[in-house]
């Protein structure tokens, strides 16, 4: 698996480009801002890559600001989410944040997702862990076979995500964290939607805020 971070937008969304070395297909997750898209139409062309998904890991602004682009530029790509994202997907749109993320108002998901959920793409399959807190549609995708999980705004380097927004709430944040890394080992990697990559392992030993989580 290969894993392109494009950060988007004057948020930083870390846009990603997930494709399998073999089979050629390809996701898109979290389109941030039109630039990030339009790079990526650049790369799925060079390397003839078939971009089967559009996903967001939530519905907050900066994480769909680009969905009707890459609707556009990949029509036969499905736009997925979970259905709680579903439920508030343009919510934001028109808010403050909304307009500073240059969202723009996304069309509603081809597919919505449950946890539990197994998104296949080629030879790899993304187990969907619901985790709200942050958001009540976020999700988590994870990848045993790969040994990666993308995380949205749940985790971050050092931190985690925001709980004093609208819909987010601490105690559902921790639980999820909790139950994210109950079913990840010490070395998956995370690649959250902000900032650089870590792992599981590095998160547990230094960041406070997990550490304080996991008692």
């Amino acid at each position: 698996m290969e894993i392109l971070a494009i950060p988007a937008g004057p948020f930083l969304v870390n846009t990603l480009l997930v494709w399998d070395k073999e089979s050629k297909c390809a996701a898109i997750v979290d389109p941030g801002d039109k630039k990030s898209i339009e790079e990526i139409e650049d790369i799925v062309s060079r390397k003839d890559l078939n971009v089967k998904y559009i996903i967001n890991t939530h519905e907050h602004p900066d994480h769909i600001a680009a969905n009707a682009w890459a609707k556009l530029k990949f029509p036969k790509a499905e736009l997925i989410m979970h259905e709680e994202a579903a439920k508030h997907l343009n919510f934001w749109v028109e808010s403050e944040i909304g307009e500073l993320a240059g969202a723009e108002y996304s069309p509603s998901p081809d597919e919505t997702l449950k946890d539990g959920d197994e998104l296949k793409l080629g030879s790899f399959n993304f187990k969907i862990i619901h985790s709200p807190g942050h958001s009540p549609g976020s999700i988590v995708l994870f990848s045993p076979k790969a040994n990666v999980t993308i995380v949205g705004d749940l985790i971050f380097k050092g931190s985690i995500g925001r709980y004093d927004l609208p819909m987010s709430n601490r105690h559902e944040l921790k639980r999820s964290v909790v139950k994210v890394l109950n079913q990840l080992n010490p070395d998956t990697l995370i690649i959250p939607g902000h900032g650089p990559r870590t792992t599981v392992k590095e998160e547990i030993n230094t960041n406070p805020f997990i550490r304080e989580f996991i008692g």
